[in-house]
């Protein structure tokens, strides 16, 4: 089909073979053309890190040695300060007099623990009759 079409158009009779010379040749500049592309850009890839990677390292150079300089001109002083000390005097009130009865001491104790004791036996007092 593609053989009458183009000897219609160019009025020479094309043999098949050749068409198919012409596709493979195509398809390997095609091939050829993406692997020639995926090496350059492995390339450029590479060479954008290098450049990267040297900005970095360039970076920490400089920083270090703009410490180190800064680390020099520090100098140290020895210096005696005289000066009066001041006293300061807290007072706390300590309540030792303070005393309590044994059964408010139970109760304290138990809030204090978490674990009520019962108050007298544990019973309940005896209901009032109704009026």
């Amino acid at each position: 089909m593609v053989g009458c079409v183009l000897s219609a158009l160019v009025g020479v009779v094309v043999n098949p073979w050749v068409l198919f010379g012409l596709a493979v040749a195509w398809a390997a500049s095609v091939g050829g053309s993406f692997f020639y592309g995926q090496d350059v850009g492995k390339d450029s890839e590479i060479a954008g890190q290098a450049k990267i990677k040297q900005a970095i390292e360039d970076t920490r150079e400089k920083a270090q040695q703009g410490a180190a300089s800064a680390i020099a001109e520090i100098k140290i002083v020895n210096t005696t300060i005289h000066q009066k000390a001041e006293t300061v005097v807290r007072t706390e009130r300590v309540y030792t007099d303070c005393r309590h009865a044994p059964g408010m001491r139970d109760t304290i104790n138990s809030a204090i623990t978490g674990r009520p004791e019962p108050v007298g036996d544990g019973k309940l007092p005896a209901a009032q009759p109704a009026k």
